[in-house]
């Protein structure tokens, strides 16, 4: 499993971001998008978290050490489905969709608003693979690959329920720790069409990251690079 340059990859991900917004002020011509700017923030918080838990894991293991990563470690599990949530805000074209159309035809309005949700969505989903990335390598130095892909197994399908709270429920990541009716709405959650949601999200986030990993790791090999899948 490659490691990677952080550093690069921190630049590039903040100069896509730039372009995403610039791209978004252009075409910005009504205030209705503008909670895309919000979504690419919180889409932020499980990169920067999960490279604070990489800086730590390189230290010397003690148990301060161990309790920061664990805390970072959990603040990037609850705030990482804003990553892949973006993806969902394309139901707004629908919402929209009376304001669009133009002599039974779509306007170009229409088209500009899809790419500039489609920029902010795959910049989401890149920020939060680059992130279960990081976390991905940590926990295989920790124990082994075979738990760390278990874990990633896991990480997806709470993605997808992290989602169906946010898009269905209206609630957000810190909700989990500040909402008092927190324990009600989970129980709402337990049907089967919520658990047919949250599969069928999960494997999406699943299948997204392992592309990531593998165009990574299946494009030549490095000398200084784990070998194993």
């Amino acid at each position: 499993m490659k490691t990677l340059n952080n550093k690069y990859l921190f630049i590039f991900l903040g100069l896509f971001s730039l372009i995403t917004v610039s791209v978004y002020a252009f075409f910005k011509d009504q205030t209705y998008y503008e909670f895309l700017i919000w979504n690419l923030f919180l889409a932020w918080i499980p990169y920067l978290l999960a490279l604070a838990a990489s800086y730590i894991h390189k230290h010397k293991s003690t148990i301060m050490q161990v309790s920061l990563l664990m805390i970072f470690a959990l603040g990037w599990l609850l705030f990482l489905p804003n990553s892949p949530y973006v993806l969902t805000d394309f139901i707004h074209l629908t919402i929209m969709k009376h304001t669009y159309a133009q002599n039974g035809t779509l306007t170009y309005r229409y088209w500009y608003d899809f790419y500039t949700i489609f920029l902010f969505a795959w910049n989401g989903l890149l920020l939060g693979c680059s992130s279960m990335y990081i976390m991905h390598l940590i926990a295989r130095r920790m124990f082994n690959a075979f738990l760390s892909w278990i874990g990633i197994g896991v990480t997806s399908l709470l993605c997808g329920y992290g989602i169906l709270l946010g898009r269905e429920y209206r609630l957000n990541s810190w909700d989990a720790l500040l909402d008092n009716n927190i324990w009600g709405v989970l129980r709402m959650t337990l049907s089967g069409e919520s658990f047919l949601f949250c599969f069928v999200v999960g494997l999406s986030v699943m299948l997204v990251y392992a592309t990531f990993y593998f165009m990574i790791n299946g494009l030549g090999t490095n000398a200084k690079s784990d070998q194993r899948l």
